[in-house]
């Protein structure tokens, strides 16, 4: 594992015991859970560690850790940060620096994606239909906060550039898209998904595809799953045992200024 894995590891050994101390519910997803049944840890270039939390267990947590506990914090849309522009949350270590250079000058410390699990429908059809209501809303926010980056295909940065003028605050935005998505109860609905963030259709899936978190394997500990590892890795990936070609194996997010010794708040 490179550093920036190391670190993560420890964030999340932390993060998951706390969760099972304060009963919260919470599964690795997307590419961390891929990687947790693929390759029994990290994918090898892999630069990030992403959880979701159902909407009820997810208030909780940012409750529980809107002031830091030792030296770990969670930020989210509800706590007025002007430069905080996500619609779901980021757990950080306060010990590290880190700036995202994706995104427009945010500079916090290492993180890990906290996202929230929300109800969708009850039917394939509906869920599609609450899903479009909320995806505009969250391209033009993508839009809005990403930056110019170069190897990025050439209309994806006119977009962005387009996305610079939008006539919207993107924090007010972030705080819009979470209370559209946190409508429907998760435990309530046949249909779920990440919904924070650019999500894309295949984020919905059955509830039960989530089903009871599952014990998984990931480097040295051991995190909670899916239930139903085949469905959701399908449904999000496709042929998810092929690997990637090598040209193609690469961390989807940019950094800067990172190290490891240095509080941001500081």
């Amino acid at each position: 594992m490179n550093q920036l894995q190391n670190k993560l590891l420890e964030m999340l050994t932390w993060l998951s015991k706390y969760l099972d101390e304060h009963n919260i519910r919470y599964y690795v997803v997307a590419g961390t859970f891929l990687g947790a049944v693929r390759h029994k840890g990290f994918i090898p270039w892999d630069d990030d560690v992403d959880i979701a939390v159902p909407r009820a267990d997810y208030q909780k947590l940012i409750e529980l850790l809107k002031e830091p506990v030792d030296h770990y914090v969670i930020e989210s849309p509800y706590g007025g940060a002007p430069d905080f522009i996500y619609n779901f949350a980021k757990f950080y270590d306060t010990n590290t620096t880190m700036t995202e250079i994706a995104r427009k000058n945010v500079t916090r410390g290492v993180y890990i994606d906290v996202f929230p699990l929300d109800g969708i429908g009850d039917t394939p059809e509906e869920s599609y239909r609450n899903y479009k209501k909320i995806d505009i809303d969250n391209m033009l926010l993508t839009m809005k906060i990403s930056t110019y980056r170069k190897g990025r295909k050439w209309w994806k940065n006119v977009a962005v550039a387009c996305g610079a003028l939008l006539p919207f605050n993107a924090g007010k935005m972030a705080l819009k898209l979470d209370k559209l998505s946190a409508e429907r109860d998760y435990d309530k609905c046949n249909y779920v998904g990440v919904l924070a963030t650019n999500a894309r259709k295949n984020e919905i899936m059955p509830r039960e595809y989530y089903g009871k978190p599952t014990p998984y394997k990931f480097e040295n500990i051991t995190v909670y799953g899916p239930e139903k590892a085949e469905e959701y890795l399908t449904r999000l990936f496709g042929d998810w045992r092929q690997l990637p070609p090598e040209n193609e194996r690469g961390g989807g997010h940019f950094f800067t200024d990172i190290d490891m010794n240095r509080s941001y708040l500081k």
